[in-house]
This record gives structure tokens, C-alpha cells and sequence, in this order.
């Protein structure tokens, strides 16, 4: 009897692990051309980290059928990629989030862009992938009404890991604006 109430258990942990286990699934690291850790999310939405060859990343990106481009780490290189994104024929955005002072000033409007099926598919990235995909996670809650457990998991399936030291400032910038923005 206690037998199989253990296996019971075991089965009933596993069965409710499925879905997460199919969400993360969903997310795919793909190779392209002039990108640095390219995530395939769904039909809606990639993340990424840099772009490393305007000149090969963006006909990759069009290929792709990326509509918008919405860059999350701006900077010096943010005139160039918009000149290269639009002569592609893509819509490029910029929502810099800065590492040092976390303003989430940047999050509404992005939260507006990337939900607009206008601009769908959309690719986001940054620096290394982590804010793209922390952003993904903030719009699956805020905007999607996702749980934040679900929102994480498709996080982590897309990039938003422990392989630098900024990873958990992300992880925690994204809770924070989530539980003070949530309705």
C-alpha cells in the first residue's frame, strides 16, 4: 500500500512537471548568422544576445521573418544596427536597459512594443541574451498573465541562466518589477 502510494506520488510529480517541461521545450537555440545566442521562443517572439555582423545578421533576421528588432543594450552601436535593421527592411526599436542603474523606465514601452501583433515576430536581444530574455519573462506576466513560475522556466529555456556574474541581477530586477507592477 505504501508502495503505491509512493509511486502515486512519483507519478502525480512528474505529470504536474510536463507542462513546464513542454514550455521549455518550445524554446530553441538556433545558429544565426551574425548573432550571438539566438533563441527561437515561439511564432511571436526570439531573444538574443549581440549582434556580432550587421551585415550578415540582418538578411538572417529578415529570413527569419523578424519584423522588429528591439534592442535592449543601445549604446555606440545603436545608429549603425538601426541603419542595417531598416535597410533590411525591419522596424528596429531601442529600450536600453542599463546594467549599472536598472531604470525600468525602459520596461512600459517595451512591454507596448513587444505586445503590438504589428511588430510581430519580434527579436530581442542584448549583450549577452540575459536582459532579453528577463524582459520576455516581465511580458509573460505582466502582459500575458502568466504565472511568474511559468514565466521563469521559458526564461531560463531561453537564455536567462547562472553563466555570468549579471545573470541573478536580472533574475531580481525582473521579480521586483513584477510584483510591483502586477495587478
Amino acid at each position: 500500500m505504501k508502495r503505491n502510494l509512493l509511486r502515486m506520488g512519483g507519478f502525480l510529480i512528474v505529470l504536474a512537471g510536463l507542462p513546464a517541461l513542454s514550455l521549455a521545450q518550445n524554446s530553441k537555440r538556433l545558429t544565426v548568422p551574425g548573432v550571438n545566442n539566438f533563441w527561437f521562443v515561439d511564432k511571436t517572439v526570439s531573444t538574443g544576445g549581440s549582434i556580432t555582423s550587421r551585415d550578415m545578421a540582418m538578411p538572417a533576421l529578415k529570413k527569419r521573418g523578424i519584423k522588429t528588432v528591439i534592442d535592449l543594450a543601445g549604446g555606440a552601436e545603436s545608429n549603425a544596427e538601426r541603419a542595417a535593421t531598416e535597410a533590411a527592411g525591419m522596424k528596429y526599436l531601442v529600450f536600453a536597459i542599463n546594467p549599472t542603474t536598472l531604470d525600468p523606465a525602459p520596461i512600459e514601452p517595451l512591454l507596448k512594443a513587444a505586445s503590438d501583433p504589428a511588430n510581430f515576430p519580434v527579436f530581442i536581444h542584448s549583450g549577452a541574451g540575459h536582459r532579453a530574455a528577463m524582459a520576455l519573462m516581465i511580458k509573460r506576466v505582466i502582459v500575458d498573465g502568466w504565472t511568474v513560475e511559468k514565466a521563469g522556466i521559458e526564461a531560463a529555456a531561453s537564455g536567462l541562466i547562472d553563466d555570468n556574474a549579471m545573470a541573478p541581477v536580472w533574475w531580481k530586477f525582473a521579480y521586483d518589477y513584477i510584483t510591483s507592477h502586477k495587478k
